[in-house]
């Protein structure tokens, strides 16, 4: 009897430290990463170039905590100092001397090195290597590619690691290749499908050990004040009974185009109801923008800090003003005049998101909802605008768009990380897609996303889901979340963020709480209210007014009566 007792102890001893344990290991983020300093080594100024310096720089600074990203132009050999890898990519050959000089350097150095790219191959650590001619594969490892990879034919050495074969018809081709301290990655481009097997390819590189779980999150996407209070109930509620955190990712204010009126989430008194029972429950706010909406386009469709029609950063601080494309380099008399004209663009540029950013913050801390990350509308954003938001916030959900010239040049990289493009915020990365009811089978295509995101240790599950869809899809999506072996589901509340602006600090030190001091000045609440509600503002006025006239009446007619019951009094003295 006493062996029971001490049993069902220990088994609700397990029961409740279990939780906690696995939330601790989301809670030390850095504490997870190898601390060895790595040297990402780039060369080439393409778009194409740039957005795959960008996903090895989001992926590797969610494996190690030192990583520095470097034109090769701007490389000097003292950089490799204290540095244990350098991993160089290019997928162009080098003609200047001064850059062969360069990579020559590298020669001395006895850390680890990868290349990636068929511009790598001037790395002196391939010497023995033979390089051949371009082939095509339409399979690496055991998946099957959209669309067939250029890659080259190569002779390895004898004791060299093929981590990963390709195929082309019967032919193997090596495309990832280990030899002791020196590897290589035979692609073009690694943020494509290809970046499941590398990734994946990381920990065998670099001699990492593999994570035991897979962070998840599941977010209810586009919450706005038209959305319907009844189905973001039931979705959200199905989650935490579930035992499911809850982010709701909410828009402020919904704006409709064609008659310009606007509605705030404290306008709409049942899906404030809503959102203080999800929130008393345990939701998150996930701050998704202000309106969500640029130009004429209706809240929720429309993008908020890109101009989508122009393809362009917002270059106005009205976003009904007429636009003009940005203007090229080559229609100024000298690169001074260009880099004053783009230092004016910026300058609006960051005005209006710090304004956006800014009334979204107070807005939804005034409402009792008070943010604890920030996603951008369609993922789209700037340099700039990720900077500027990085003074605001310290976490983002989301993918990231990687180009200041092309929205849709996006990456969605695999793990929870600091990139240097966000400035020291926090990507909870987003890697599953969501239910999309445009696709034949939508669930399939999730569960064929959970297979390739799996396949890579450590990467995290992250999704999202439109409350207006109902139950009919969420129930099976959850159901196939479920099956993951080791899902760790995600609580913010247990890592350190913060979010602020002049008159409002939210933080989460990382112990469950979340502190808000708000104190924001009545000037600018008023302010606020006149821009988002004027119409009824003039209505109250007419109505304070009017009483004000009413009052001033009954007054003067008080006063009247007194002086002539005071005259009557005098003349019968």
């Amino acid at each position: 009897m006493i062996y029971r007792k001490h049993l069902w102890l220990l088994v609700i001893i397990i029961f409740f430290l279990q939780p906690t344990t696995i939330l601790s290991l989301e809670s030390n983020f850095s504490d997870q990463r190898d601390e060895r300093k790595v040297s990402l080594i780039y060369y080439g100024l393409d778009q194409e170039t740039a957005a795959n310096v960008h996903f090895l720089d989001s992926i590797l600074s969610g494996l190690f905590e030192e990583v520095e990203v470097i034109e090769l132009k701007q490389f000097e050999l003292g950089h490799l100092d204290h540095q244990d890898i350098v991993i160089y990519y290019s997928v162009h050959q080098l003609s200047q001397q001064a850059d062969i000089q360069k990579i020559q350097n590298l020669r001395t150095f006895t850390g680890f090195v990868l290349g990636i790219g068929p511009g790598a191959t001037d790395l002196p650590q391939y010497e023995q290597w033979s390089f051949l001619s371009e082939n095509k594969v339409h399979k690496i490892e055991e998946k099957y590619l959209d669309f067939p990879v250029t890659v080259l034919n190569i002779d390895i050495p004898n004791e060299a690691e093929v981590i990963a074969y390709g195929e082309s018809l019967d032919i193997q081709v090596p495309i990832i290749i280990k030899d002791g301290r020196t590897s290589f990655i035979n692609l073009d481009s690694v943020r494509t499908e290809v970046k499941f097997s590398v990734t994946r390819s990381l920990y065998q590189i670099f001699d990492l050990p593999t994570p035991a779980f897979h962070p998840a999150y599941l977010r209810l996407e586009d919450i706005s004040p038209v959305a319907d209070p009844d189905l973001v109930l039931e979705t959200g509620m199905f989650l935490i009974e579930k035992g499911i955190p809850v982010y709701l990712a909410v828009i402020p204010v919904y704006l409709n185009p064609e008659t310009g009126e606007e509605i705030t989430i404290e306008d709409t008194p049942e899906l404030k109801k809503v959102l203080e029972h999800l929130v008393n429950n345990g939701a998150y706010i996930i701050s998704h923008g202000y309106t969500h909406t640029y130009r004429y386009s209706e809240t929720g469709e429309g993008f908020e800090f890109w101009d989508s029609v122009a393809n362009q950063p917002i270059t106005t601080l009205n976003q009904y003003d007429p636009v003009e494309e940005i203007k090229q380099p080559s229609e100024f008399a000298n690169l001074q005049e260009y880099e004053t004209y783009i230092h004016s663009l910026k300058q609006v540029e960051t005005e209006y998101t710090q304004l956006k950013l800014t009334n979204s913050i107070h807005s939804l801390t005034k409402w009792g909802f008070p943010p604890v990350a920030f996603e951008a509308p369609h993922y789209t954003m700037s340099s700039n605008g990720y900077k500027i938001t990085s003074e605001y916030f310290s976490a983002l959900f989301g993918q990231l768009q990687v180009s200041d010239q092309d929205w849709r040049v996006m990456i969605s990289p695999l793990f929870i990380s600091q990139p240097s493009i966000l400035d020291g915020m926090t990507l909870y990365p987003e890697t599953i897609g969501f239910v999309d009811l445009e696709s034949s089978n939508p669930i399939e295509d999730i569960e064929n996303a959970i297979q390739d995101v799996t396949s890579v240790p450590g990467a995290v599950i992250g999704g999202f889901y439109h409350p207006y869809l109902g139950l009919e899809y969420l129930e099976e999506l959850v159901h196939l979340l479920e099956q993951i072996p080791n899902l760790q589901w995600i609580e913010l509340n247990q890592t350190k963020q913060h979010v602020e602006t002049e008159f409002v600090q939210i933080s989460l030190p990382g112990d469950g709480q979340i502190q808000v001091i708000e104190n924001i000045p009545w000037q600018i609440q008023w302010k606020n209210t006149w821009k988002n509600n004027s119409f009824e503002v003039v209505l109250w006025g007419v109505v304070i007014l009017t009483t004000l006239f009413v009052l001033l009446f009954t007054l003067y007619i008080f006063t009247m009566r007194f002086h002539y019951r005071k005259r009557l009094f005098k003349e019968r003295l």
